[in-house]
Formats: structure tokens, C-alpha cells, sequence
């Protein structure tokens, strides 16, 4: 952290520590929410922020040009800092988007000129941002959303990767063809194919305006912005502990009002009350890093933190018969929020490996994983089986669906058999690669050892460090390994880019597999919007070749159950709003 981040941490601590270290008593009239991380921060910097805990706490920060709706039950966009929704041309292949005037950067010394007050967002703070994730150093996670779809940007990035010194300043000042700023308040995009897409993209961290000044005063050697972020957002970074806390409070010139519009079913839980008033109206959120559930447990109890997403042992002990908050929390006022989350597990087969290419193989896998004991023993009621690779709640689902090579022990010998390998004969020892160390993967592990073997399969659990993993996933080494997805944005195309032939290792495409027909579809999806009976019916297609060739065993997909306490108002569960702090309340009942 800079000697800049030291002075304003010390600063911070002497004007809110009486409030953030008071007991439960004074706590219960404060305004700042306490909400617990399972993992500490690795980054604020929007070019990198794209684990859970970042993002749960940059959005609130740095705001993007569109979010998505708070009081609707439905993923739906709407501007933030756009004027309106962008404007397609009638090819797809370009998009305008208008930039509300007005919006200013919160106030920082690093607007020298503007005498440390934050100056107005202009065009070209997103152009600079967008340029950002082609920064070899910076590794950026989100060049992907620009790659092989604005035109100029994979020669942008190439470029980049090739030059240094003041060569590298000029090839990063150069203009790239498909992102441009006609003026201070119009972006424009060209693209390589049709992107409808974009408007996902958009309401994505990846693309939050960065101001240049920022990044002179505070990036590292590298250009991280890792502990300094200035944006347009409701709330400050004001304090980073590691390992400890991270504390973000009210933005005192934000301008913004609580929404005046929702669902007549959120109208009816008075989700209105607040209608029009100024936002936010918390003075701070407080991210407490609790590694281990019983200490996030124990603090809920204790009410020193305001909301609990529900684990494994959490709903064992705080809900009882079908998903009702135990009584005595009930009486204390605590709710239940469930929640369809965009997350999924399932197993992947890597096609790279001889064995794995026989398909018949896959489906006596798939069909020897009892997914109701999966989600049993590690869920606790907290999942729901995959049936296709989307989530419940998103446009072009196919509807009805079933898993054809589901849980049959008497066909998955068969199809052994068929494969080559009646009762596992012939067949070695498979390794099963898990994305960590903890004793859930090494029961998990045991579990499969368990499923699998009961048709003969022999199967060795691997737990991996999660670095080690995605090395593994990176270099296609892998046999069978735990897949993992938590959607980017509401539509299927953002799972089946994970099964697209070209996105092989060390792309997202873990499984390796490539097929002609589904490639093609995916394609066509891509490049459609959503909500097109051609677009539905090519889903329904891509899903019947997945379920045949099985390049995953189809797990489940997530539930998440959050509770909260009484003193926190105006919540509602979306997971893909993830700057929902500025309209959250919290007070004495």
C-alpha cells in the first residue's frame, strides 16, 4: 500500500473506529452494514477484479454504464452511467452509446488540476479502461469480452505484447478502430460480427471508466491500480486490513435516488418505502474476512454480522423442515432470502486423454453419478441437478429438459461394456483432479471413488492447490477434474463459450472438445440476441449434441439462502447485482 493509502487508512481509523469497534448495543443505531468474505481481497483494480469477494465489493466503487434492475424479480438492464441503452445499427455490426453528463469522479488528490476535487467523467475514461485490459503486466482477466469481436483490438493487444519503452506508450496511445470517442459523451463500437452481447458486457466491471490520473498517482511497476480505486460509485475505499477487513463508506457527493418502480410482488413486501429518497443511505459497509463457517455462524448469532449466506453446516443448524429459519431467530425477526444463483458444478472430461475420447465411456460416467447424494452431502438442500448446461431464470433455456445419461446403474454398465471395459476390465486407473485441498474436495473425492466404483471404474482423487488446478486446466493435462462456472452475465451463451472448439486449452474450454455441428450453433447464438424463437431452437440443438457426446457429466446448479438480520431493510436477493449497498438501510425496529 502507497504512503497516499497509509495516510487516508490512519485517517479513516481515527474517524470511524468508535463506531466500527462499538459493542452490539451502539451498534444496532449505527450505519454501517457488516457483511462477512470467506477470502481476503486480491484486487480492486477493475482490469482484474473477477473473484467473488472483488466483486462484491468494486461494483459499489466503480460504477459501469449499465446494472441491472434492483426491484425486479428478472436479470434486467437499465443505464448507470449511459443515458440510455445502447443503439445497434440494423447489421449489428456497430453500437452508440450516449454518457449521462454531469457524473464526476469521487474527490482524490490525484486531480491535481481540478484542485483534488473529482473532475467529469468523459468518453475517453472508458476508452482508456478498455485499452487497460490488453496491459501484458497487468494479466488482465477480461481482455476475453473485446477478443475477436471489436475490430482492432486483437492487433491492439498483440502490439502490446511486442513492444516496450516508449514504443509501448505509443502503440498504447494509438487509436483502435472499433473504440472510439466521437466526443466528451459518445462512445462508439464497430464489431467484427454481430455483439448483442455487449449490453452484458457492459454492466461488467471490466468495462468501469478508469480515470488516467489515478493510475499515474497509484499503479504499482506493473500498472495495477490494486488498492486505489477511483470511480464514480456510492462508496470509498477507505480502509484495506488484510486478512482482517475492508471498509468502504459513504461518497458524499454521489447523486442518486432509490428506484420508483418494482415488481408487484416486490411492491407488496413494501419494498417502495424508500421510493425517490436520496441514496445511499448507509454510511459504510464493513467486509469482514471469516474464513470458517463456524466463526461466521457464531457472529451471526452474536449479531455482530448482518447477513449469512447459508453452508453446509450453517443450514444444518439455522434451518429447520423446508427451509424455515429456526424459531428462535424467526422471533428475533431474522429472514430467509433464497436465491437461483447462476453458479454450476459438474465433472469434465478432457478429450485430449485416449481413454476419454470413447463417448460411450463418458455416458457410463455420467450415468454412474448419483447427483441427489452429490448435493446431499455437500449442499445440504442447497442445489438443484443440472439438466443443461444454463441455470434456472435465463432467456433460450430450453424448457422440459432432462438428463439423458442421469443417474442408472444398470446402464451405466452397460454402457462399460459397450465402451470396452465390462466391469472396469482393461480399464486404468482414471486420476480425478479438485480445485483445492479442504476436506470437502477429499470427501468429495471419496464419494466419486465410492459412485464410480460400484461399476468398476477405479478412480484417484487428486486435490490440487487452486492455482495448481488452473494450471492443469491451462495445459489440458488433466483426466477428470470438478468443474465450476458462476455465469458473467444471465445468457447461455456464456456457458457453452466453455464447450466452443476454439476456446481449447488454455482457454475456458477445459474439456477440449471440438465438434464441427456444435461450434457452428454456438456461433449462431453468439451472435443473436436473446429471446428469438431461431436462437431458442438452436439452444435446444446445441444441448441434444451435449447430452450425446457428453463432454461433462452434469452435476448442479446452486441455490443460495441468505439470512439476514431484522435491522437491515430494502434487501432483495439478485445475484447479478452486485452494487446492491447503496439502497440497503439498516436501523433500530
Amino acid at each position: 500500500m502507497g504512503v497516499r493509502s497509509v495516510l487516508y487508512t490512519l485517517l479513516a481509523l481515527h474517524l470511524v473506529w468508535g463506531s466500527v469497534s462499538c459493542t452490539r448495543k451502539d451498534a444496532a443505531r449505527d450505519f454501517i452494514l457488516r457483511v462477512p468474505v470467506k477470502e481476503d481481497l486480491k484486487t480492486l483494480d477493475p482490469a482484474n477484479a473477477y473473484d467473488d469477494v472483488s466483486l462484491d465489493i468494486l461494483p459499489n466503487i466503480m460504477e459501469s454504464l449499465l446494472q441491472y434492475k434492483y426491484l425486479d424479480e428478472n436479470m434486467v438492464l437499465e443505464p448507470l452511467l449511459a443515458a440510455g441503452m445502447p443503439e445497434y445499427s440494423k447489421d449489428g455490426l456497430s453500437a452508440r452509446v450516449s454518457i449521462r453528463k454531469g457524473i464526476k469522479f469521487q474527490d482524490d488528490p490525484c486531480f491535481r488540476s481540478n484542485g483534488g476535487k473529482g473532475r467529469e467523467l468523459k468518453a475517453d475514461d472508458f476508452i482508456f479502461a478498455f485499452k487497460r485490459l490488453a496491459i501484458p503486466s497487468l494479466q488482465s482477466q477480461g481482455a476475453w469480452i473485446f477478443q475477436e469481436k471489436i475490430v482492432g483490438f486483437d492487433e491492439f493487444e498483440k502490439n502490446l505484447h511486442s513492444l516496450k519503452g516508449e514504443d509501448f506508450k505509443k502503440a498504447f496511445d494509438a487509436p483502435i478502430e472499433g473504440l472510439t470517442a466521437p466526443d466528451d459523451h459518445t462512445l462508439q463500437f464497430k464489431f467484427t460480427r454481430p455483439y448483442p452481447l455487449l449490453n452484458y458486457i457492459l454492466a461488467m466491471t471490466f468495462t468501469a471508466p478508469v480515470a488516467k490520473e489515478a493510475v499515474e498517482a497509484y499503479a504499482d511497476h506493473d500498472g495495477n491500480l490494486r488498492d486505489h480505486p477511483i470511480g464514480t460509485g456510492a462508496f470509498l475505499l477507505k480502509i484495506w486490513e488484510p486478512g482482517v477487513r475492508i471498509l468502504i463508506s459513504k461518497n458524499p457527493n454521489f447523486k442518486g435516488v432509490f428506484p420508483v418502480v418494482a415488481s408487484d410482488a416486490l411492491r407488496a413486501r413494501g419494498l417502495l418505502a424508500d421510493a425517490a429518497k436520496p441514496i445511499p443511505f448507509l454510511e459504510g459497509v464493513s467486509f469482514e474476512i471469516i474464513r470458517e463457517e463456524a466463526t461466521r455462524i457464531s457472529r451471526f448469532l452474536k449479531k455482530e454480522i448482518d447477513l449469512l449466506e447459508l453452508m453446509k453446516e450453517s443450514s444444518r443448524t439455522l434451518i429447520v423442515g423446508s427451509g424455515e429459519v429456526r424459531e428462535d431467530l424467526a422471533k428475533e425477526g431474522v429472514q430467509l432470502d433464497p436465491e437461483n444463483s447462476l453458479a454450476v458444478h459438474f465433472v469434465i472430461f478432457n478429450l485430449k486423454d485416449k481413454f476419454l475420447q470413447n463417448k460411450y465411456l463418458r455416458q457410463a460416467i455420467s450415468s454412474a453419478i448419483d447427483r441427489f447424494e452429490w448435493i446431499d452431502t455437500f449442499e445440504k438442500g442447497r442445489g438443484i441437478p443440472q439438466d443443461q448446461v444454463g441455470p434456472l431464470g435465463l432467456l433460450d433455456r430450453t424448457p422440459n429438459a432432462t438428463v439423458k445419461y442421469d443417474f442408472n446403474l444398470e446402464r451405466a454398465r452397460q454402457l462399460l461394456a459397450k465402451a470396452g471395459y465390462p466391469d472396469g476390465k482393461g480399464l486404468p486407473v482414471l486420476n480425478f483432479d479438485f480445485r483445492g485441498t479442504e476436506q470437502r474436495y477429499e470427501q468429495m473425492g471419496e464419494m466419486f471413488v465410492r459412485q464410480l466404483g460400484a461399476i468398476g471404474i477405479r478412480v484417484n482423487p487428486v486435490l490440487n492447490s487452486f492455482s495448481t488446478f488452473l494450471e492443469k486446466a491451462k495445459s489440458g493435462t488433466m483426466q477428470l477434474s470438478l468443474g465450476g462456472w458462476n455465469f458473467d452475465y444471465p445468457d447461455v451463451e456464456n456457458g457453452y463459450q466453455m464447450l466452443y472448439g476454439p476456446n481449447r486449452s488454455p482457454g475456458p474450454n477445459d474439456s477440449n472438445w471440438e465438434n464441427p455441428s456444435f461450434d457452428e450453433l454456438y456461433k449462431k447464438i453468439a451472435s443473436t440476441p436473446a429471446g428469438q424463437k431461431a436462437r431458442a431452437e438452436w439452444v435446444r440443438q446445441a444441448e441434444v449434441l451435449i447430452q450425446e457426446e457428453v463432454p461433462w457429466a452434469y452435476g448442479y446448479f446452486l441455490k443460495v439462502h441468505l439470512l439476514r438480520q431484522s435491522r437491515v431493510k430494502n434487501h432483495h436477493t439478485i445475484l447479478m447485482i452486485q452494487n446492491k449497498y447503496k439502497y440497503l438501510r439498516v436501523g433500530v425496529d
